[in-house]
């Protein structure tokens, strides 16, 4: 995050910081109103700014400033001239920042809505922003670490950062925050006795609300789905297990085996015995 202006008469160099062999670096700064941030070619690395505090100005040739608000996520493209610094109305600029030799995979990742040329911004609601932050911090204890596969982790670590920003990416399938409360609470909670109600209320929704937003974004009612889950995860452990089926019954939420059996039969057409034997 160092100045790095090219000196006068010189020609403007990109700045080389994550390399192919440790493709991120990252770190967290605490930036004070004299803070500010020059390189007139950029990186060869995309740049990753998270505020948690403050905010933060983006300057950009031709074009109006970038603000790096509270609970934004800003990229900077490769080749992308930098001059940033501490917003004078805000005082300071608490950011947790990472530059990236993105995998392949991550490109699409980085596909976010352009604030300015070659700078992409998107705005994260609370919770995925602490999430999106809990990632970060991991990637900057880790770039600091001496752990064996410190690199590797400080990679998974900045890619389930984008992965969470993905779910707000307008350019995709944007998910409402209080759809992915519910659909987390399942994943952690399959076996419980699952209702629209009670699932109503780890989203903060009336009944009918989450019902509408559920078939808006899955084409199916809310039920319709925790039996599609219930069934997806049974299949998996009669394939890959030899429990008996009131024991899978059971871990999936039907405390009465003759119940998941037919509810297994209407889903998949074979009884749970039979999907184990390959019919």
């Amino acid at each position: 995050m160092e100045d790095a202006a090219a000196g006068r008469g010189a020609p403007a160099r990109r700045q080389v910081v994550a390399t192919a062999e440790n493709r991120v670096v990252a770190g967290r700064l605490a930036a004070g109103l004299d803070y500010r941030t020059v390189r007139h070619a950029g990186t060869d690395d995309w740049l990753l700014l998270f505020t948690c505090r403050g905010r933060g100005r983006i300057r950009n040739a031709g074009a109006a400033d970038v603000y790096a608000d509270d609970r934004s996520f800003v990229a900077i493209a490769p080749g992308t001239p930098h001059d940033y610094s501490t917003d004078a109305a805000a005082g300071d600029w608490l950011l947790l920042w990472a530059h990236v030799q993105p995998q392949p995979e991550w490109l699409a990742l980085l596909d976010w809505p352009q604030a300015a040329p070659g700078v992409g911004r998107v705005l994260l609601p609370d919770p995925l922003a602490g999430r999106v932050a809990a990632a970060l911090t991991r990637a900057v204890s880790l770039s600091n670490s001496a752990l064996a596969n410190a690199a590797l982790f400080g990679v998974n670590a900045v890619e389930e950062a984008l992965l969470w920003c993905d779910t707000q990416n307008p350019r995709g399938e944007r998910m409402d925050p209080r759809l992915l409360a519910v659909l987390e609470h399942l994943s952690n909670r399959l076996a419980a006795p699952h209702t629209v109600g009670s699932l109503a209320r780890v989203a903060g929704l009336s009944r009918s609300r989450l019902s509408r937003l559920f078939t808006a974004q899955f084409g199916t009612s809310v039920m319709a789905h925790v039996e599609e889950r219930r069934m997806a995860v049974a299949c998996r452990l009669l394939r890959l297990s030899s429990l008996p089926v009131r024991d899978v019954a059971r871990q999936v939420g039907y405390n009465d085996p003759l119940y998941f059996s037919t509810r297994f039969r209407r889903a998949l057409g074979c009884s749970p015995s039979a999907y184990r034997d390959g019919a």
